[in-house]
């Protein structure tokens, strides 16, 4: 995380477990990889990551486990989560640019100042401008002595073929719900429905439901205008509004889709807010998973993600075949494409719900 010292390998969660051996198994070879990717979707531990194996290979005592934390070279870290040894590109403000790529190529050229390799990572890496990508390139091909890369990125296919072919990629999973509760459980004083809440929303990804849990248990309970606080009744509202599409009549589908797109501004907001119709497409993101869910309930050993809502996911199991929730799960689907397409949300969502409440 951010402005915090790195955490040891260790103590990271990582899914799945192979991908975390295999990372084990590379600290114990005595050079890093020339250059990482680490890819997954938003809040999986992409930075954090990155950060404990730069940490691990500049460390002189490195362990499959990470960095010891006590040797010269990690009493560097300064309490920021600073090290003369590493330097951090990341967008500014929506792109990585030449200039930015220029510097730490000059700053490759001289020795480590304490530890035995140099680490650049370069967060987002999909923001490189194509200047900025072609600049990485030759660099890559090229690198300095005890030089070394890792780039973070939703997905590998974001990036240049070229760039990609000089990359070791770590490809990372999303954890179980019951995984991530037992995270934020160990780490947060909130009630265990808030933290529950949390872990089902969260989509499998800690950094996100540890971002919301970290907002809400520093917010004061009575705060005004709180903007975490304000995502988490959104949250709150949006469990709600599914719920009741178990047993709400055609009628209120219009009244259905205005809640739905209140609830939906509040959504992704603090230190990272999205645009309106992005956080209308995270809600739809939801509901799939409410309807995937519901699919879900025939299959004993497959995995809910909204644990908690057996009752009313049943409810919606009983009122719509199988084959009608697959095709509202490709109606939701569309819906989200179209808004993220520029439709208009209001007609989009107003039709969406007319459909799933159908008689």
């Amino acid at each position: 995380m951010y402005g915090v010292k790195p955490l040891p390998l260790a103590e990271i969660a990582i899914a799945p477990e192979t991908v975390r051996r295999g990372l084990e198994r590379t600290l114990e070879r005595s050079d890093p990889p020339q250059s990482i990717l680490i890819v997954g979707s938003a809040g999986v531990g992409k930075r954090t990551l990155a950060r404990a194996l730069a940490a691990a290979w500049m460390c002189l005592r490195r362990t499959p486990a990470g960095h010891c934390q006590t040797c010269a070279v990690c009493q560097k870290w300064s309490e920021a989560g600073e090290h003369p040894d590493l330097r951090v590109l990341k967008p500014d403000p929506d792109q990585i640019k030449i200039d930015a790529v220029r510097e730490v190529r000059q700053w490759g050229a001289f020795a480590p100042a304490a530890a035995p390799f140099r680490f650049v990572i370069l967060e987002e890496a999909q923001r490189l401008n194509p200047a900025a990508a072609n600049a990485l390139l030759k660099t890559l091909e090229e690198p300095p002595p005890r030089y070394h890369f890792i780039l973070t990125a939703p997905a590998s296919d974001l990036l240049i073929p070229t760039i990609l072919s000089r990359c070791r990629i770590v490809r990372l999973g999303t954890l179980p719900t019951e995984g991530v509760y037992n995270h934020l459980k160990q780490r947060f004083n909130l009630p265990d429905d808030t933290l529950q809440m949390l872990a089902e929303f969260s989509e499998g990804a800690l950094g996100r439901a540890i971002r919301w849990a970290e907002h809400l248990q520093s917010a004061e309970p009575t705060s005004k205008g709180n903007p975490t606080r304000s995502e988490l009744e959104a949250l709150q509202q949006l469990i709600a509004l599914f719920a009741r599409l178990g047993q709400a009549s055609l009628d209120e589908a219009l009244r259905i889709a205005y809640e739905f797109r209140e609830a939906c501004k509040a959504l992704e907001g603090g230190p990272e807010e999205r645009s309106a119709r992005t956080a209308l497409a995270l809600g739809l993101e939801y509901l799939l998973l409410w309807y995937r869910d519901s699919l879900a309930l025939d299959y004993p050993t497959a995995t809910l993600r909204f644990t908690s809502h057996r009752d009313e996911l049943r409810q919606l199991a009983h009122r719509f075949k199988p084959t009608e929730r697959l095709q509202d799960l490709m109606r939701i689907a569309e819906a989200r494409r179209a808004i993220l397409g520029n439709a208009n949300a209001q007609i989009i969502t107003e039709h969406l719900f007319i459909q799933l409440l159908r008689v």
